[in-house]
């Protein structure tokens, strides 16, 4: 397994191309870019504060999936 404590986090963005509202996490582990669409900022919110904790943790992140290790 290939793992990288490289991590990068972007502001969530809501997605203006759908027609129901949805919102944009980004995030980059290892120069790879990794998105995930959700329909409520809350949950967006969530991921992200999710993934901002593993890597203050010092979790390392997988390089294929782009998830630390302990949401695998």
């Amino acid at each position: 397994m290939n793992t990288s404590y490289d991590v990068k986090f972007w502001a969530i963005t809501r997605n203006e191309s759908s027609k129901t509202p949805s919102y944009v996490v980004r995030w980059k582990v290892g120069g790879r870019q990794k998105s995930k669409t959700l329909r409520t900022k809350a949950h967006a919110e969530n991921l992200l504060s999710d993934l901002r904790q593993a890597a203050k943790r010092g979790e390392s992140f997988d390089m294929e999936t782009s998830l630390p290790l302990s949401m695998i």
